[in-house]
């Protein structure tokens, strides 16, 4: 597990590009997908949350930040990072898990905890190569699509990135 603190500078730069993103969307008409229950508070709460996550392993491991968003009304289609890596961040609580929901991405999901007050461990990774039917699940919630769940101790470590 690797711990990061952000500065204040950091913060912004997530702040930023989750504004930008969320007005993005709101001009395309869109919202978050997957059977999204939140509301626009909540969609802003939670797109600061994973560019949080971004702007934290950018500057854990080094890694140049594109602050990506789109800006011509297009669905922004690249990984977060080079090398196929997607970043999932999510607050801490008594069960965290990995989602990843079917027809996403292929790449290397990398798991961040936001522990409170902008410090954040990145737990692992994990490849998402094949569809894994054996891990879906809805969680027993009828109305939302069934995501891949990985446990925490199935995640790889960082340094085998």
């Amino acid at each position: 597990m690797i711990k990061v603190k952000l500065e204040p500078i950091d913060v912004e730069l997530a702040l930023n590009t989750a504004s930008k993103r969320f007005i993005g969307n709101l001009k395309m008409g869109k919202g978050f997908s997957y059977g999204y229950q939140g509301d626009y508070r909540k969609q802003i709460a939670d797109s600061f949350l994973g560019a949080l996550g971004e702007v934290c392993y950018a500057k854990a491991f080094n890694k140049y930040f594109n602050n990506s968003y789109t800006d011509n009304l297009e669905r922004y289609n690249d990984s977060d990072f080079q090398g196929k890596i997607e970043i999932r961040t999510q607050e801490k609580k008594d069960y965290n898990f990995l989602l990843i929901r079917p027809g996403e991405k292929r790449g290397k999901y990398i798991l961040i905890i936001h522990e409170g007050d902008f410090e954040f461990s990145i737990l692992g990774w994990f490849p998402f190569i094949n569809d894994m039917p054996e891990r879906l699940t809805n969680f027993g919630y009828t109305n939302r699509p069934a995501v891949y769940k990985v446990d925490i101790k199935e995640l790889m470590d960082m340094n085998d990135l």
